[in-house]
């Protein structure tokens, strides 16, 4: 799971690198490129956090949290746990058992958690959060209880590991390739302001012949 999770993490933060490599010629020559593609990308690198944008006591909050947590320590029990009757496929026990797990906690309670690690789990798992507070995870995976559970408990171990992730610093070459983003804008924008420019200083002319 922890390889998965890794795995996971590295795709994310790679994907946007590969999409300004591929586009940095287009900008460079001038040209407009696909919206959606590299500007999602030069926004991301361009106003990616820092660790230094944390503050020092809960960057150490979350190592000392990191060097201890596992997916063991996670007290479920403390959490409320409901069992409710699962829709689709199921032989005979669909509709008929209470399979359906709904695992929910007070996030502001979980002082187990840091308290950055609780503001990224807000942030990242927005929709999981209710008008309460309360964090929940549902899960129907299988007909049996104690595995949806244990679904639940992968769930929100992933989310606690992806919300602890603290930014990192981008590589020399990743630098490289945002600024020559922001010099290709910057470009870019003055030539649309000067032909803006020259159009409406044609039309003043072409009002003052007519009299």
């Amino acid at each position: 799971m922890h390889r998965v999770l890794t795995a996971t993490l590295t795709a994310k933060l790679a994907a946007p690198k590969a999409t300004i490599a591929s586009n940095v010629s287009t900008l460079a020559a001038g040209q407009q490129p696909q919206l959606g593609t590299v500007w999602r990308a030069f926004r991301l690198y361009s106003t990616y956090p820092t660790i230094d944008d944390i503050p020092p006591e809960d960057v150490a909050a979350v190592q000392r949290f990191l060097e201890k947590f596992s997916r063991d320590k996670i007290p479920y029990k403390t959490f409320d746990v409901t069992f409710h009757r699962s829709g689709g496929a199921g032989g005979q026990n669909v509709n008929k058992v209470n399979t359906k797990v709904y695992m929910r906690f007070d996030l502001d309670q979980q002082t187990w958690l840091p308290s950055y690690v609780r503001q990224r789990m807000r942030e990242l798992d927005a929709k999981r959060v209710n008008s309460r507070g309360e964090y929940l995870i549902t899960s129907e995976k299988t007909r049996l209880q104690r595995h949806n559970i244990e679904d639940c408990l992968d769930r929100l171990w992933e989310s606690i590991s992806a919300a602890a992730e603290l930014p990192r610093e981008p590589d020399e070459e990743t630098v490289k390739r945002v600024e020559g983003l922001k010099k290709a804008e910057k470009a870019r924008n003055k030539d649309k302001k000067m032909r803006h420019s020259m159009r409406k200083s044609g039309r003043k002319k072409g009002s003052s012949d007519d009299f």
